[in-house]
Protein backbone atom coordinates (compact mmCIF):
# COMPACT_ATOMS: atom_id res chain seq x y z
CA UNK A 1 0.00 0.00 0.00
CA UNK A 2 1.24 3.50 -0.63
CA UNK A 3 3.49 3.18 -3.81
CA UNK A 4 3.52 4.96 -6.43
CA UNK A 5 3.11 1.78 -8.93
CA UNK A 6 0.14 1.70 -7.28
CA UNK A 7 -1.04 5.55 -8.35
CA UNK A 8 -2.68 5.79 -11.98
CA UNK A 9 -2.17 8.80 -14.04
CA UNK A 10 -1.07 12.18 -13.11
CA UNK A 11 2.54 10.53 -14.02
CA UNK A 12 4.39 13.38 -14.97
CA UNK A 13 3.14 14.68 -11.06
CA UNK A 14 4.56 11.70 -9.74
CA UNK A 15 7.73 11.90 -11.61
CA UNK A 16 8.32 15.35 -10.47
CA UNK A 17 8.43 14.41 -6.82
CA UNK A 18 10.72 10.86 -7.20
CA UNK A 19 12.94 13.24 -9.01
CA UNK A 20 13.02 16.11 -6.22
CA UNK A 21 13.59 13.39 -3.72
CA UNK A 22 16.09 11.45 -5.57
CA UNK A 23 18.12 14.96 -6.41
CA UNK A 24 17.29 15.78 -2.71
CA UNK A 25 15.45 19.22 -3.79
CA UNK A 26 12.31 18.92 -2.22
CA UNK A 27 10.80 21.67 -0.77
CA UNK A 28 9.52 22.48 2.53
CA UNK A 29 6.02 22.69 1.42
CA UNK A 30 3.63 21.18 -0.98
CA UNK A 31 0.15 22.37 -2.21
CA UNK A 32 -1.82 19.25 -3.67
CA UNK A 33 -4.79 20.48 -6.06
CA UNK A 34 -7.71 18.65 -6.71
CA UNK A 35 -11.42 17.55 -6.41
CA UNK A 36 -13.10 15.72 -4.07
CA UNK A 37 -11.72 11.86 -4.67
CA UNK A 38 -9.34 13.30 -6.87
CA UNK A 39 -6.55 11.15 -5.50
CA UNK A 40 -4.85 14.02 -3.36
CA UNK A 41 -4.16 11.87 0.01
CA UNK A 42 -2.89 8.83 -1.94
CA UNK A 43 -0.75 10.94 -3.77
CA UNK A 44 0.30 12.53 -0.56
CA UNK A 45 1.05 9.50 1.82
CA UNK A 46 2.91 7.82 -0.96
CA UNK A 47 5.03 10.79 -1.29
CA UNK A 48 5.19 11.32 2.98
CA UNK A 49 6.09 7.40 3.10
CA UNK A 50 8.87 7.84 0.47
CA UNK A 51 10.01 10.84 2.00
CA UNK A 52 10.53 8.83 5.49
CA UNK A 53 11.82 5.32 3.45
CA UNK A 54 15.45 5.03 4.94
CA UNK A 55 16.24 2.66 1.85
CA UNK A 56 16.77 5.58 -0.41
CA UNK A 57 15.02 3.17 -3.46
CA UNK A 58 12.72 4.74 -6.46
CA UNK A 59 9.65 3.61 -4.31
CA UNK A 60 8.30 3.83 -0.60
CA UNK A 61 10.38 -0.14 0.21
CA UNK A 62 7.65 -1.32 2.38
CA UNK A 63 10.18 -3.10 4.77
CA UNK A 64 12.22 -0.98 6.34
CA UNK A 65 11.18 0.19 9.72
CA UNK A 66 9.94 3.37 8.90
CA UNK A 67 7.63 2.05 5.79
CA UNK A 68 6.23 -0.68 8.31
CA UNK A 69 5.59 1.73 10.77
CA UNK A 70 4.01 3.80 8.50
CA UNK A 71 1.47 0.65 7.62
CA UNK A 72 -0.24 0.95 10.55
CA UNK A 73 -0.96 4.39 10.62
CA UNK A 74 0.88 5.09 13.86
CA UNK A 75 4.05 7.01 12.30
CA UNK A 76 5.13 9.12 15.30
CA UNK A 77 6.71 11.70 12.47
CA UNK A 78 3.54 12.19 10.51
CA UNK A 79 0.83 14.23 11.87
CA UNK A 80 -2.70 14.55 10.04
CA UNK A 81 -4.20 17.89 10.58
CA UNK A 82 -7.71 18.44 10.69
CA UNK A 83 -11.00 19.65 12.19
CA UNK A 84 -14.23 18.84 13.24
CA UNK A 85 -15.89 22.23 12.27
CA UNK A 86 -16.45 22.96 8.62
CA UNK A 87 -13.18 24.94 9.11
CA UNK A 88 -9.80 24.41 9.94
CA UNK A 89 -9.31 27.16 12.32
CA UNK A 90 -6.74 28.97 13.94
CA UNK A 91 -7.10 26.69 17.12
CA UNK A 92 -5.97 23.95 15.41
CA UNK A 93 -3.07 25.45 13.43
CA UNK A 94 -1.25 26.80 17.70
CA UNK A 95 -2.71 23.27 18.79
CA UNK A 96 -1.53 20.72 16.11
CA UNK A 97 0.93 22.60 14.39
CA UNK A 98 2.80 25.79 16.29
CA UNK A 99 3.01 24.07 19.52
CA UNK A 100 4.57 20.78 18.00
CA UNK A 101 6.96 21.88 15.12
CA UNK A 102 9.86 23.25 17.31
CA UNK A 103 10.30 19.30 18.58
CA UNK A 104 12.51 17.26 16.31
CA UNK A 105 11.54 14.01 15.07
CA UNK A 106 10.86 11.13 17.04
CA UNK A 107 13.37 8.46 14.90
CA UNK A 108 13.87 9.79 10.81
CA UNK A 109 15.13 12.84 9.22
CA UNK A 110 11.91 14.31 8.57
CA UNK A 111 8.51 15.65 10.51
CA UNK A 112 5.43 15.67 7.96
CA UNK A 113 2.44 17.30 8.41
CA UNK A 114 -0.72 16.74 6.01
CA UNK A 115 -3.28 19.54 6.20
CA UNK A 116 -6.82 18.32 5.00
CA UNK A 117 -9.19 20.47 3.63
CA UNK A 118 -6.44 23.00 3.73
CA UNK A 119 -8.69 24.58 1.58
CA UNK A 120 -11.41 25.62 4.57
CA UNK A 121 -8.58 27.20 6.58
CA UNK A 122 -9.48 30.45 7.60
CA UNK A 123 -7.35 33.69 7.16
CA UNK A 124 -6.49 33.32 10.69
CA UNK A 125 -5.54 30.50 10.63
CA UNK A 126 -3.36 31.14 7.17
CA UNK A 127 -1.72 33.76 8.92
CA UNK A 128 -1.04 31.42 11.73
CA UNK A 129 1.15 29.10 9.77
CA UNK A 130 2.30 31.54 7.31
CA UNK A 131 5.35 32.56 9.66
CA UNK A 132 6.36 28.66 10.02
CA UNK A 133 6.34 28.31 6.34
CA UNK A 134 8.84 31.58 5.75
CA UNK A 135 10.89 29.86 8.42
CA UNK A 136 10.33 26.24 8.43
CA UNK A 137 12.90 23.82 10.70
CA UNK A 138 15.14 22.04 8.43
CA UNK A 139 13.21 18.46 9.04
CA UNK A 140 9.67 20.19 8.26
CA UNK A 141 7.15 19.36 5.53
CA UNK A 142 3.88 20.31 5.05
CA UNK A 143 1.58 18.62 2.69
CA UNK A 144 -1.57 21.10 2.14
CA UNK A 145 -4.65 18.91 0.43
CA UNK A 146 -7.14 21.25 -1.00
CA UNK A 147 -9.86 21.43 -3.19
CA UNK A 148 -9.08 24.52 -4.96
CA UNK A 149 -6.15 27.36 -4.52
CA UNK A 150 -8.77 30.48 -4.57
CA UNK A 151 -9.16 30.20 -0.60
CA UNK A 152 -5.37 30.49 0.09
CA UNK A 153 -3.79 33.99 0.75
CA UNK A 154 -1.41 34.90 -1.70
CA UNK A 155 1.83 34.93 0.81
CA UNK A 156 0.65 30.83 1.20
CA UNK A 157 0.69 30.40 -2.71
CA UNK A 158 3.94 31.54 -2.84
CA UNK A 159 5.81 29.40 -0.12
CA UNK A 160 4.53 26.53 -1.23
CA UNK A 161 5.04 24.24 -4.58
CA UNK A 162 1.43 24.04 -6.19
CA UNK A 163 0.72 20.55 -7.76
CA UNK A 164 -2.24 20.26 -9.45
CA UNK A 165 -4.13 16.38 -9.87
CA UNK A 166 -5.56 15.98 -13.28
CA UNK A 167 -8.80 13.47 -13.07
CA UNK A 168 -8.53 9.93 -14.58
CA UNK A 169 -10.35 9.27 -17.81
CA UNK A 170 -13.26 6.45 -17.65
CA UNK A 171 -11.05 4.41 -19.17
CA UNK A 172 -8.18 4.55 -16.51
CA UNK A 173 -10.55 4.19 -13.58
CA UNK A 174 -12.37 1.16 -15.62
CA UNK A 175 -8.55 -0.71 -15.91
CA UNK A 176 -7.58 0.24 -12.50
CA UNK A 177 -11.06 -1.17 -10.57
CA UNK A 178 -10.86 -4.26 -12.90
CA UNK A 179 -7.05 -4.69 -12.50
CA UNK A 180 -6.85 -4.43 -8.88
CA UNK A 181 -10.31 -7.02 -8.59
CA UNK A 182 -12.46 -4.53 -6.99
CA UNK A 183 -15.32 -4.49 -9.33
CA UNK A 184 -16.57 -7.29 -12.26
CA UNK A 185 -16.08 -5.39 -15.62
CA UNK A 186 -19.14 -4.26 -16.45
CA UNK A 187 -20.09 -2.65 -12.99
CA UNK A 188 -16.88 -1.36 -13.38
CA UNK A 189 -17.75 1.13 -16.11
CA UNK A 190 -20.68 2.26 -14.32
CA UNK A 191 -18.85 3.32 -10.56
CA UNK A 192 -16.04 4.81 -13.84
CA UNK A 193 -18.59 6.87 -14.76
CA UNK A 194 -19.79 7.64 -11.66
CA UNK A 195 -16.42 8.74 -10.19
CA UNK A 196 -16.29 11.65 -12.78
CA UNK A 197 -12.34 11.22 -13.14
CA UNK A 198 -12.05 11.14 -9.37
CA UNK A 199 -10.91 7.54 -8.59
CA UNK A 200 -10.80 8.47 -5.05
CA UNK A 201 -14.59 9.06 -5.27
CA UNK A 202 -15.13 5.56 -7.62
CA UNK A 203 -13.45 3.53 -5.01
CA UNK A 204 -15.57 4.86 -2.00
CA UNK A 205 -18.71 4.28 -4.32
CA UNK A 206 -17.52 0.81 -4.73
CA UNK A 207 -17.19 -0.04 -0.68
CA UNK A 208 -20.40 1.68 0.40
CA UNK A 209 -23.33 -0.78 0.95
CA UNK A 210 -25.64 1.63 1.47
CA UNK A 211 -25.11 3.41 -2.15
CA UNK A 212 -25.38 -0.12 -3.85
CA UNK A 213 -28.86 -0.63 -2.40
CA UNK A 214 -30.10 2.53 -2.99
CA UNK A 215 -29.41 2.12 -6.36
CA UNK A 216 -30.56 -1.80 -6.81
CA UNK A 217 -33.72 -0.35 -5.12
CA UNK A 218 -34.19 2.95 -7.34
CA UNK A 219 -33.81 1.03 -10.40
CA UNK A 220 -36.09 -1.57 -9.60
CA UNK A 221 -38.71 1.66 -9.16
CA UNK A 222 -37.66 3.42 -12.10
CA UNK A 223 -37.99 0.23 -14.27
CA UNK A 224 -41.90 0.08 -13.20
CA UNK A 225 -42.85 3.81 -13.25
CA UNK A 226 -44.51 3.60 -16.69
CA UNK A 227 -46.97 0.29 -15.52
CA UNK A 228 -47.39 1.93 -12.17
CA UNK A 229 -50.35 4.15 -11.81
CA UNK A 230 -50.00 7.81 -10.84
CA UNK A 231 -51.25 7.36 -7.12
CA UNK A 232 -48.98 4.51 -7.09
CA UNK A 233 -45.61 6.55 -8.45
CA UNK A 234 -46.18 9.17 -6.22
CA UNK A 235 -46.32 7.28 -3.21
CA UNK A 236 -42.76 7.33 -4.16
CA UNK A 237 -42.24 10.83 -3.32
CA UNK A 238 -42.38 9.76 0.28
CA UNK A 239 -40.65 6.46 0.36
CA UNK A 240 -37.46 8.98 -1.02
CA UNK A 241 -37.77 11.28 1.84
CA UNK A 242 -35.22 8.40 2.99
CA UNK A 243 -32.80 10.10 0.42
CA UNK A 244 -33.86 14.06 1.43
CA UNK A 245 -29.67 14.45 2.31
CA UNK A 246 -28.56 12.41 -0.71
CA UNK A 247 -27.96 14.04 -3.75
CA UNK A 248 -26.87 10.68 -5.32
CA UNK A 249 -30.49 9.49 -5.59
CA UNK A 250 -31.32 12.07 -8.42
CA UNK A 251 -28.41 10.99 -10.31
CA UNK A 252 -29.43 7.76 -10.54
CA UNK A 253 -32.30 8.83 -11.88
CA UNK A 254 -30.92 10.67 -14.42
CA UNK A 255 -28.52 8.13 -15.36
CA UNK A 256 -31.47 5.89 -15.57
CA UNK A 257 -33.24 8.05 -18.39
CA UNK A 258 -29.81 8.76 -20.10
CA UNK A 259 -29.04 5.26 -20.53
CA UNK A 260 -32.38 4.48 -21.96
CA UNK A 261 -31.73 7.38 -24.34
CA UNK A 262 -28.80 5.68 -25.42
CA UNK A 263 -29.98 2.53 -25.96
CA UNK A 264 -33.46 3.73 -27.93
CA UNK A 265 -31.75 6.32 -29.84
CA UNK A 266 -27.89 4.66 -30.30
CA UNK A 267 -28.54 1.00 -29.71
CA UNK A 268 -25.15 0.00 -29.17
CA UNK A 269 -24.21 -1.21 -25.55
CA UNK A 270 -21.15 0.46 -25.93
CA UNK A 271 -22.97 4.12 -24.83
CA UNK A 272 -24.60 2.29 -21.58
CA UNK A 273 -22.95 3.87 -18.86
CA UNK A 274 -24.50 1.04 -16.19
CA UNK A 275 -23.32 -2.15 -18.51
CA UNK A 276 -24.46 -4.17 -15.68
CA UNK A 277 -27.83 -3.06 -15.75
CA UNK A 278 -28.18 -3.50 -19.62
CA UNK A 279 -30.63 -6.11 -19.95
CA UNK A 280 -33.04 -4.00 -17.32
CA UNK A 281 -32.34 -0.68 -19.80
CA UNK A 282 -33.00 -2.65 -23.35
CA UNK A 283 -36.10 -3.65 -21.71
CA UNK A 284 -37.37 -0.42 -20.45
CA UNK A 285 -36.16 1.78 -23.67
CA UNK A 286 -39.96 1.07 -24.66
CA UNK A 287 -40.94 4.62 -25.84
CA UNK A 288 -39.97 7.04 -28.46
CA UNK A 289 -36.62 9.15 -27.86
CA UNK A 290 -38.14 12.27 -27.59
CA UNK A 291 -39.99 11.24 -24.31
CA UNK A 292 -37.46 9.45 -22.70
CA UNK A 293 -35.70 12.91 -23.64
CA UNK A 294 -38.35 14.81 -21.80
CA UNK A 295 -38.18 12.59 -19.00
CA UNK A 296 -34.06 13.18 -18.51
CA UNK A 297 -35.06 17.28 -18.52
CA UNK A 298 -37.42 16.55 -15.93
CA UNK A 299 -35.03 14.86 -13.56
CA UNK A 300 -32.55 17.87 -14.41
CA UNK A 301 -35.23 20.26 -13.38
CA UNK A 302 -35.76 18.37 -10.10
CA UNK A 303 -32.39 18.54 -9.63
CA UNK A 304 -32.31 22.35 -10.22
CA UNK A 305 -35.37 22.76 -7.71
CA UNK A 306 -33.79 21.12 -5.18
CA UNK A 307 -30.70 23.08 -5.20
CA UNK A 308 -32.64 26.05 -4.63
CA UNK A 309 -33.65 24.84 -1.61
CA UNK A 310 -37.25 23.94 -2.78
CA UNK A 311 -39.59 21.70 -0.87
CA UNK A 312 -38.21 18.12 -1.90
CA UNK A 313 -41.64 16.25 -1.01
CA UNK A 314 -43.21 18.55 -3.34
CA UNK A 315 -40.48 18.41 -5.80
CA UNK A 316 -40.53 15.20 -5.96
CA UNK A 317 -44.31 14.88 -7.05
CA UNK A 318 -43.77 17.05 -9.53
CA UNK A 319 -41.09 15.42 -11.05
CA UNK A 320 -43.12 11.80 -10.83
CA UNK A 321 -46.08 13.98 -12.65
CA UNK A 322 -44.02 14.88 -15.14
CA UNK A 323 -42.52 11.48 -15.60
CA UNK A 324 -46.08 10.05 -15.69
CA UNK A 325 -47.59 12.88 -17.56
CA UNK A 326 -44.82 12.23 -20.81
CA UNK A 327 -45.34 8.46 -20.67
CA UNK A 328 -47.66 5.66 -19.92
CA UNK A 329 -50.62 7.30 -17.70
Amino acid sequence: MYTFEEIWGNQRLLLHLRMAVKNQKTSHAYLFIGGAGAGKRMIAKTFAKYLLCTSQQEEPCGICDSCRVFGSGNHPDVIHVTSQKKTLGVDEIRRQILETVDIKPYHYDKKIYILHQAHTMTVQAQNALLKTLEEPPAYAVFLLLAENSDAFLPTILSRTVTLKISPLTEEEIRMYLIQKGLAAKEEAAFFAAYGQGRIGHALELIEDEAFRQMREDILAQMSRLSAMRLSEALLLAKEWEIFKNDSRFLDIIGLWYRDLLAAKSLRDEHFIIQKDKKELIYAAATEPAEVLAKKAAAVTKAKERLIQNANFRLTMEVMLMELKENGNQ
